[in-house]
């Protein structure tokens, strides 16, 4: 459940930071929107491709009897 806690807390922050970026009248807020919201698009990336990794690795001892 944390996972998906987290992962909506990612695209809220990276909501406000596209809300700040349209709405910034400085060159420092709206740097600041955009990065706030590439770096929840690359922790949202993270966090999927985490989620793989344990489903594979699972999926791996299965197979594997250990």
């Amino acid at each position: 459940m944390s996972h998906w806690i987290m992962g909506i807390m990612s695209a809220l922050f990276g909501l406000v930071g596209l809300f700040m970026a349209a709405g910034a009248h400085d060159l420092g807020i709206y740097l600041f929107g955009l990065v706030l919201a590439a770096g929840s698009v690359l922790f949202c990336w993270w966090m999927i491709k985490t989620a793989y990794d344990e489903a594979e690795h699972a999926a791996a001892e299965r197979v594997s009897g250990s």
